[in-house]
């Protein structure tokens, strides 16, 4: 996906957001915003929504020497998933389809955002998410391909949210399909490392590897020769979340997006409602 005049405006607004959770102090504040303005208007607006926005994040961290200040936030975001997972997982159990379900909890999850500022609220949102329909899905399709002996790699997205991933790996692994996760290397906005697998369990299910690199989505310049392994061997690939989508969407192995559109531009990308719930192939997106 292509980068839009639009997502300049969201480039700085999550500068601001970061800006301010890392620090207090409004010089430091300002000192972020203008390099953010002085990187963009050196590189212009080249690549990807998400390869726009991985300046801010390094900015932010040399600028004010805070390596992780999504820390905090990440850890409470997965005591709190954590603490509303067993319901969510009995009805997934429950559930006439527990595939359907399960994909239902870890798009659900995808509502936890800290970049972008989104307002959300675990139990409410999930809870009512898990009624919703789709506005796109490619869920028989998706059904279809998952087997013995088929390989499949999920690309996980924000920590709390992989806290629900882990009961659709569970559904997928129940199909005899093996599962690799993948987290990033280090950190970078609220995204899932592996101390976010750890927490969670998701290393007790399943192999969990590194991307490589603390890019938002997958920064393919930069991924390391195990990822890329992964990737070729993969029979399918599940990108999770906004970034996944957006720098891997183009590319031309098999892959498969979970995610809601948070914003006018990717929602346009997909054809759909801010907001709608959606699981697509590379076949669609537009």
């Amino acid at each position: 996906m292509k980068a839009k005049p639009d997502c300049i405006v969201c480039l700085f607004k999550q500068a601001l957001n970061a800006a301010r959770l890392a620090t207090d102090d409004v010089e430091t504040q300002v000192k972020i915003l203008s390099e953010v303005a002085a990187r963009f208007d050196r590189a212009g607006m080249v690549g990807s929504p998400a390869a726009l926005s991985q300046p801010v994040y390094e900015i932010v961290s040399e600028l004010t020497g805070i390596a992780d200040p999504y820390m905090s936030l990440k850890q409470e975001t997965n005591r709190l998933a954590l603490d509303v997972l067993p319901g969510i997982k009995n009805a997934v159990n429950i559930a006439a389809d527990p595939l359907d379900a399960a994909l239902h909890a870890a798009v659900a999850g995808n509502v936890i955002d800290l970049g972008i500022g989104h307002r959300f609220d675990i139990e409410k949102d999930i809870a009512a998410m898990l009624e919703r329909p789709f506005a796109v899905s490619v869920k028989e399709k998706f059904r279809a391909e998952l087997g013995q002996g088929k390989q499949l790699l999920y690309l996980g997205d924000n920590a709390g949210e992989i806290v629900f991933d882990t009961l659709l790996v569970e559904r997928i692994l129940a199909t005899g399909t093996a599962v690799t996760f993948a987290v990033k290397s280090g950190p970078v906005i609220n995204d899932a490392t592996m101390a976010d697998a750890e927490m969670t369990g998701m290393r007790k299910l399943v192999p969990v590897i590194e991307t490589g690199a603390a890019d938002i989505g997958i920064g393919w310049d930069n991924v390391s020769p195990e990822f890329m392994e992964a990737v070729q061997k993969a029979d399918m690939i599940l990108g999770k979340g906004h970034g996944n989508f957006e720098t891997c969407n183009e590319r031309g192995e098999n892959f498969y997006f979970l995610l809601m559109a948070k914003c006018a531009m990717v929602a346009a990308e997909l054809g759909v409602q801010v907001g709608d719930m959606v699981f697509c192939d590379t076949g669609g997106s537009r």
